[in-house]
């Protein structure tokens, strides 16, 4: 719970729509440019909080920086109350909020990671642990297959992810590579693969990654901050050690790696998931096959829409348009990048569009987890 004037206070009914804080969280590269233009901060500039965890209950891991508390967890606003953590709210009213089958299975945390990620440099490459690999080694229910939703891009022409190891090293090899910071020899593993708006990505545990720089997307993942670094510079952003390979043995964090030759056609056709339309208005970007413990889906909403309730919490993002929501006698107005929460416990929601069609995408929580 907060202490002092930030303690929550409990609000006078449950609403089942609840706006989401900004909520940046700093990162060993620079970006966030496009972050602080959606939050109307001016001057609009890249800086070192290049991401915005929405509606975080997992608490980001910076070794090395000074430390800041709660950084990482979501705010809300109690109306005049002040404001408290997301993770307290749910703590008030977890089978309203989280839905009692939920709050059985995970207490009080949401069940995945969302982020709004703006990169103006290529991000340092990393991997990150599989969950039978954190499960057994790390002491963590969690690791980290992710999802890239590419929601925008500075350069169209020049934007890119690495993902996997198109000319793989040997194990050994690789070690040294890491450990000698042999940075030609690690570019010469990998080649760049093109993205584009709307693409949809997945990346599993095991397979070296790096976002490209000048990309904006919605990055939705297991929920935790599992990553083994292997650049420990780039464009003079340096990755300190304790935040190299997870706080363990340089040995265990290099075992995390997947070897397995990955042609970029090969990643092309594994990796980018092609959505699948499941209603008039609703397409499927990843489900159970993909990701057990999250499913996001993305609704183009070309007229006034009523959304039935689901009896799951889920997290909305506006990717483009404007319009309102109308929930439980309460209306809230959309923009672009506008984030909320809406309750397990919702009644159905009416979305109207403004002038032009509506894009949110949906987050929830799987069921097989």
């Amino acid at each position: 719970m907060i202490a002092g004037q930030d303690r929550l206070k409990p609000p006078r009914e449950l609403t089942p729509v609840v706006p989401l804080l900004p909520n940046r969280v700093r990162r060993n590269y620079r970006g966030g440019y496009f972050l602080d233009k959606l939050d109307g901060n001016v001057p609009s500039q890249d800086g070192d909080r290049p991401e915005d965890w929405l509606a975080s209950t997992v608490s980001a891991i910076n070794a090395g920086m000074e430390p800041i508390p709660d950084e990482g967890l979501a705010r809300v606003q109690m109306d005049s109350s002040g404001t408290c953590l997301l993770r307290d709210l749910f703590e008030m009213a977890p089978d309203y909020y989280l839905g009692p089958a939920h709050a059985r299975r995970h207490g009080l945390q949401l069940g995945f990671l969302a982020k709004l990620l703006d990169s103006s440099m290529r991000l340092p490459l990393q991997a990150h642990p599989t969950t039978a690999f954190a499960r057994e080694h790390l002491h963590s229910s969690w690791g980290k297959r992710e999802v890239y939703v590419i929601l925008g891009l500075r350069d169209e022409n020049n934007a890119f992810i690495r993902l996997g190891f198109q000319r793989p090293p040997t194990p050994s090899e690789w070690r040294r590579i890491v450990l000698e910071q042999d940075i030609a020899a690690m570019d010469a593993c990998f080649d760049p693969i093109p993205v584009r708006p709307g693409e949809v990505w997945l990346v599993p545990g095991g397979l070296p990654h790096a976002i490209g720089a000048g990309v904006l997307m919605l990055e939705v993942m297991e929920p935790s901050d599992l990553v083994v670094r292997c650049e420990f510079e780039r464009d003079g952003v340096i990755v300190p050690p304790e935040a190299r390979f997870m706080q363990t043995s340089t040995d265990l964090a290099l075992q995390i790696f997947d070897y397995t030759p990955l042609p970029v056609a090969l990643a092309r056709e594994k990796y980018c998931l092609t959505p699948q339309r499941i209603g008039a208005n609703e397409e499927l970007l990843v489900g159970p096959a993909q990701a057990e413990c999250f499913s996001i889906s993305r609704f183009l909403i070309h007229e006034t829409t009523n959304l039935s309730p689901t009896g799951h919490v889920r997290l909305g993002y506006v990717a483009r348009g404007r319009g309102t929501l109308a929930a439980g006698g309460r209306e809230i107005l959309l923009s672009e990048g506008f984030r909320f929460l809406l309750a397990a416990s919702a009644p159905a929601v009416r979305i109207t569009p403004h002038f032009q069609s509506l894009e949110i995408l949906f987050c929830r929580p799987g069921d097989q987890v």
